[in-house]
Parts: structure tokens; C-alpha cells; sequence
């Protein structure tokens, strides 16, 4: 959001002040056209210079200073006369621009520098030259003491005022946005019910429209995706009643035929076996995503549960000349926790490593405590030496029915295990992640909450345990 709404700061803070630049600009230079037009000098100066000269030669000075305050009413501007050695009347100081347009108007009657000063030439009737000079004060000047002499309050004031408006004004656009996003990002972790909050679509705005499309497309996806499940639960409940009758028709048939050992009954088992499984796991997978437990919450000791899980798992691992090793720091206990289902992820995630390490290589099985955490952290890794997975789908693997190997192909399983695990961790408040290591393997890490009191607990108790053994 930072980004957006500073950039969009900076445009309306920069086109503000680009406005109000031209607008000064502007003003000062209509302001020269109107005060200092060279044609209207042109034909007031004659008329002015003869009655200037007029006065000065019949009252002295002081006449001339009367008459210079009485025809120029602007303050901004100043009349001044000079005699034949180019000195003011009223003994006023010239400025260099002055004395040359002076010398430039002996030669020339009308010169202008710059739209700033403006000379005549006049012959009097006793012969006396003369020069009348008009000086005016440059209008970008007037505009700078305006702006940073006696204005310089009134500009800070601006430009704070101006400030806060383009800082009102891109909050506006951008926290709408923000808030999208940040539903969006809830959408794109799985959070169905995430909607766009209702200050967003109270605008009447293309924003506001936005956040209720936004919201009407979620909330049918959530139906669609909500439908799915209702029937993958339906046909696992339905397909149960079926499965158990072709296991009993299978095991009459081979008393009747005495065909234990015959490969069609054994493919025949299997086959009911496998689907048996699929349909246990589908049950599993619909009851973890709606929440429900499959036993009474109560106190569990993750470690111990990883022991047994861990030490299942290698036995079997052996079989195919594989292995799995333990390492465990502390006590970690769950309070609240579902036993059944954190069992269930543990023996996903390891037997998962187990299938797919290579052989003769050795899954290792971390159970540790973090303590940096505001509130501490039970976290497993399990690192496998097979092959990995893409980048692209380590997110992916924990969908259900996500199946994909080393080379892109898809395996023999289900699809179920990892997606099993992440939501029986989720509804631990856990999560669960998956990143390849180097140079070959996956690693699957499994972080829990544990409450401090009781980690802290359990953790002293360990350690006095440990002590007392050493």
C-alpha cells in the first residue's frame, strides 16, 4: 500500500503546486502587460515629462516630489526626473540599469529595459535636457516578497494546507485498494469467508463496485467449492455401506473357492483395500476442513506421539532398506489438542519422506522448541533425500488430490496425505510448509503454538529431568 499511496501523494502534492506556479505566473506576467506596455509609455510619457519639467522649473523639488507621489498612485512604482548630469532632482540614488537607460535616452527617445524601467527624453522651453524615468518594480519580485517576505506565514500555511489535502486525498484511493488486497490475500490462503470490509463498499465509487464484485465472486467460489465437498463427503459415506459388502462377498468367495492364494483375489483385495483407504481419507479430509474433531480435545505430548510415530515409521522404512532418526529437544505439550488428528499429520508427512527418499538414505525426524517467537513454537522438520519438488508447487502439494514426482509425472497415490496434514495442523492454529534442500530432498516443517505457561512448564521440567540423569 506504502508505495501506492505515496506515489499517488506525490502526483496530486507535484500537480497542486505545478497549478499554482502557472497561476503565479501567470498573474505576474499579465501584471507587466498591464503596467509596463511600451505603447502606453509611449504616449503618456510626452504629456507627463512636459507638466514633470513644468512643475520642477516653477516650485523646485519639493513641487516634484508632490507632483511624482500625486501621478504615479501605484507604490510599486517610481517617477523620477534627471537634469543634464544625469542626477535626480531629489538626489535619489540610481541603480547601474538606470544610469544606462538614462545614457541609452539621450539617443533614443523611448527606451525600455526589460519591461522594469522606461526613459523619455524632453527639451524644456528654457532649453534645459531633461530625463524622465519610470522605474517598476519587476512583478516576479512582488510576487516572491508576497510569497516569502511579508506572506511567508500565509505560504507555510498553504503549503501544509495543500499537503494535508493530497495526503487526505491519496489515503482515500489507496486504503480501498489496500484492503482488496489484503482480502484477496486471505482468499489466496484459503479463508473462503474473507470478505472486503463494509466501509469499502459503502463508497459510491468504482472502488466500491470493485470490492462488491470482489466479494460476489468469493462468495461463489465459496459455494462452488463448499458444493464439491458436500458431494465428495456424500459419495464417501454413501460408497461405505457398498465397500464393506464387497469385502464380506470377497471373503466368502474364498472360502468357497479356497483361492487365498489366487492372484485375482489378491488384486481383488487390494484393489478394495485401496479404495477402502480413499474413502477413510476423503471422510478425514471433510471432517478436518469443517472443523470437527475425532476425539476429545485434551493435553498431548507431541513428543512422545513423534517417538511412536517415528519409530513406526522406520520399522517400516527398513523393509525397503530405508530409515528414520529422531531427534528431539525438550518436552513439547498441545493443550486443547486433537490426539487422533495430530497423529494423523505426523504419519502423513513422515511416511510421505519414507515413500520417497531414496534408498539407503535416512529421513530425519526434528522435533524442537522455538523461543523467538512472541508465543513459542513446537516446529517439526522432516528432511527426506529424494528427489524434491518443482518450485512451482510447494504450496501446491497441500491441495487435495495435488499429485506430482521429480519429473513432472504424476505418482500412484492419492493425492490426500499432505492435504490431510495441513488441515489437521490448521486446525491446530498451526501452519505447514514445504522447501527443497541442497542438493537433493524436501523438507516439511510443521510449527505449532504452544501456550507459554505450559511450554515454559514442561521446559524446566526437562530440563531438571535431563539434570537428574546427568
Amino acid at each position: 500500500m506504502y508505495r501506492l499511496f505515496l506515489t499517488i501523494f506525490l502526483w496530486f502534492w507535484l500537480t497542486a503546486w505545478a497549478m499554482f506556479s502557472i497561476v503565479v505566473l501567470a498573474v505576474h506576467l499579465r501584471g507587466l502587460r498591464q503596467v509596463s506596455a511600451p505603447n502606453m509609455y509611449v504616449t503618456v510619457a510626452p504629456i507627463l515629462a512636459a507638466e514633470a519639467v513644468r512643475v520642477y522649473e516653477s516650485g523646485g523639488p519639493e513641487a516634484f516630489a508632490r507632483f511624482s507621489q500625486s501621478s504615479v498612485s501605484d507604490r510599486e512604482r517610481q517617477l523620477y526626473l534627471l537634469d543634464g548630469f544625469d542626477k535626480d532632482v531629489l538626489s535619489r540614488p540610481l541603480t547601474d540599469d538606470g544610469l544606462r537607460v538614462a545614457h541609452a535616452a539621450k539617443t533614443s527617445q523611448v527606451v525600455m529595459l526589460r519591461n522594469d524601467i522606461a526613459a523619455y527624453k524632453f527639451i524644456s522651453p528654457l532649453g534645459h535636457p531633461y530625463i524622465l524615468m519610470l522605474y517598476l518594480k519587476p512583478g516576479l519580485r512582488k510576487v516572491g516578497d508576497a510569497l516569502l517576505g511579508e506572506g511567508l506565514p500565509y505560504t507555510i500555511s498553504l503549503i501544509l494546507l495543500v499537503t494535508l489535502l493530497c495526503l487526505a486525498l491519496a489515503y482515500h484511493i489507496a486504503a480501498p485498494i489496500h484492503s482488496i488486497q489484503s482480502t484477496a490475500r486471505r482468499v489466496a490462503q484459503g479463508d473462503l469467508k474473507a470478505r472486503v470490509p463494509a466501509s469499502v463498499a459503502r463508497r459510491f465509487d468504482e472502488l466500491s463496485a470493485l470490492a462488491k464484485d470482489f466479494d460476489s465472486m468469493v462468495a461463489r467460489l465459496e459455494l462452488l467449492i463448499q458444493t464439491q465437498k458436500n458431494l465428495l463427503n456424500s459419495v464417501s459415506h454413501e460408497l461405505r455401506s457398498p465397500l464393506a459388502r464387497i469385502n464380506l462377498s470377497v471373503a466368502l468367495l474364498k472360502k468357497r473357492y479356497s483361492a487365498d492364494s489366487d492372484d485375482m483375489f489378491q488384486r481383488l483385495d487390494r484393489d478394495v483395500a485401496r479404495i477402502d483407504l480413499l474413502m477413510g481419507q476423503l471422510l478425514t479430509l471433510s471432517r478436518l476442513e469443517a472443523g470437527l474433531s475425532s476425539a476429545e480435545r485434551e493435553d498431548v505430548d507431541l513428543t512422545q506421539l513423534v517417538e511412536e510415530v517415528a519409530a513406526d515409521s522406520n520399522f517400516e522404512a527398513e523393509a525397503s532398506g530405508k530409515s528414520v532418526s529422531l531427534r528431539t529437544k525438550g518436552l513439547i505439550i498441545l493443550e486443547n489438542a486433537d490426539p487422533h488428528a495430530l497423529r494423523s499429520a505426523c504419519e502423513n508427512v513422515i511416511r510421505n519422506a519414507v515413500r520417497f527418499t531414496r534408498s539407503g538414505t535416512n529421513v530425519k525426524v526434528v522435533l524442537e522448541i522455538d523461543w523467538s517467537t512472541p508465543e513459542p513454537l513446537g516446529i517439526l522438520f522432516v528432511r527426506d533425500h529424494g528427489p524434491g519438488v518443482p518450485e512451482e508447487s510447494l504450496d501446491a502439494i497441500f491441495q487435495p488430490f495435488y499429485r506430482i514426482s521429480c519429473d513432472g509425472q504424476a505418482t500412484d497415490g492419492n493425492g490426500l496425505g499432505l492435504a490431510i496434514a495441513s488441515e489437521a495442523i490448521r486446525l491446530h492454529r498451526g501452519t505447514i510448509s514445504a522447501a527443497n534442500l541442497r542438493p537433493t530432498g524436501l523438507e516439511i516443517a510443521i510449527r505449532l503454538p504452544i501456550a507459554f505457561d505450559a511450554a515454559s512448564r514442561r521446559y524446566e521440567l526437562s530440563q531438571l529431568e535431563h539434570n537428574s540423569t546427568n
